[in-house]
């Protein structure tokens, strides 16, 4: 369960299609979600090899990984802004994980890969604003929350979707 938070948000980015991709999925959703499935795992395969030491600090003393996090609402409302050997932990899980983006590019749809590629975006701007230390780790956990929340609406959306396009098929 390591990377739980990463394969939801993997699994909740490559479920949406847009506009005529949404037929392309109609078409051939099954071999369409074999392929999303297999470079999900891939990924999920890429980040295990990040060293697992640095994730449990990150997970436990700067940015949620998991949902089930124990510290979760500390981290939440945490005012501190990140100590020397944080901002050394953050910036080497960082680049650990940063190797494993460009698998996103091996998705089947062009979309699945931009709303991929913008959502690590999103979260590079909030590690950039706490190594930067223009945020507290509160304020980081609060805005990569935000970014979750919505990522969850929308892949409950798009899962109804899929659903659909599948039992017509």
């Amino acid at each position: 369960m390591k990377n739980r938070i990463c394969y939801f948000v993997i699994w909740c980015f490559t479920m949406l299609p847009l506009g005529a991709e949404a037929q392309a999925i109609k078409n051939g959703a099954k071999e369409t979600l074999e392929l999303v499935n297999k470079v999900q795992q891939q990924i999920l395969q890429c980040t295990h090899k990040a060293d697992f030491i640095d994730q449990q600090i990150v997970d436990r003393e700067i940015i949620f990984l998991r949902f089930n996090n124990e510290n979760m609402n500390r981290l939440l409302q945490s005012k501190a802004v990140l100590n020397d050997g944080q901002v050394k932990v953050l910036n080497t899980f960082r680049l650990a994980i940063n190797r494993c983006r460009s698998l996103s590019s091996q998705f089947p749809l062009p979309s699945m890969v931009e709303i991929y590629q913008k959502y690590y975006q999103q979260v590079d701007q909030i590690y950039d604003d706490l190594l930067e230390k223009k945020i507290t780790i509160g304020e980081a956990n609060q805005k990569k929350m935000k970014l979750l929340e919505e990522a969850f609406i929308k892949w409950h959306a798009i899962e109804d979707s899929t659903r659909k396009s599948n039992a017509t098929q």
